[in-house]
């Protein structure tokens, strides 16, 4: 007797209960002296979401700023919570978590992540400064140019220095207080296979006292060699840097 196949079909509804949307509020880049621009919004969702109400907001930076209207600010209904980032941010990439409290107690809880890039009043190009293929015995030149992001701002590069064995660096004033060029080079190219380090550039600015641009490359393979494999470099993060 051979046994019999059933295909068995279930179906189900998924009822979500309460849930924040959207979960992450990404703040476009702004200067960390002024703080955020413009206020980002949020509203709760889910079938329980027209009776509960937020006991409370929780964040461990203390520079997000969460207000709670659950008729919606400026008459928008869409528009429940509201994010700011005051100023005195650091310079770099933020991301924080924003716990709610709800008298909910099917789901007393819901976590929202506050993220974004905080931009310094020194602009810094390029952020990464790739050399290329580099070729024993010729000439590696590159240029890391600074600006001021506001009118009325202005700065001054006190030092440069290179963490690269045999790079060099010349610090070029093209409008003082205002726009500088940092120069490097290696004048003989390089004998190891990966160059890796970081051009340390020190202002008289507060917020952004030290710029680190990391530089990385590979020396050309000569005839007979085998090339190894270059290192991975590691993603960027946040800090005075100019990765900002």
């Amino acid at each position: 007797m051979s046994a019999r196949n059933l295909l068995l079909e279930v179906s189900a509804t998924v009822e979500v209960v309460l849930t924040i949307n959207p979960v992450a509020i990404v703040f476009p880049a702004f200067i960390g002296s002024l703080g955020s621009t413009e206020p980002l919004y949020a509203r709760l969702t889910g079938s329980g979401s027209a009776s509960v109400k937020i006991i409370s907001t929780e964040s461990a930076n203390k520079l997000i700023n969460i207000e709670i209207n659950q008729k919606g600010f400026d008459g928008d209904p869409t528009r429940q919570i509201r994010f700011n980032v005051q100023p005195g941010m650091p310079v770099g990439r933020f991301r924080e978590r924003v716990v709610l409290t709800t008298d909910n107690t099917s789901v007393p809880s819901l976590n929202v992540y506050v993220m974004g890039e905080v931009a310094g009043t020194i602009n810094v190009t390029p952020k990464h400064l790739a050399l290329g293929t580099i070729t024993p015995g010729s000439t590696v030149r590159k240029t890391i140019q600074l600006q001021s992001a506001a009118e009325a701002f202005t700065f001054n590069v006190v030092e440069v220095s290179s963490t690269v064995e045999g790079m060099a660096t010349e610090l070029i004033t093209v409008t003082p207080g205002k726009e500088y060029q940092v120069v490097v080079s290696l004048p003989e190219g390089s004998k190891q296979s990966f160059i890796r380090g970081q051009i340390v550039i020190k202002t008289d600015d507060p917020d952004q006292g030290i710029i680190t641009v990391r530089v990385f490359g590979r020396a050309a393979r000569q005839p007979g060699q085998v090339q190894p494999v270059m290192p991975v470099e590691p993603a960027a993060t946040g800090g005075s840097t100019a990765q900002q």
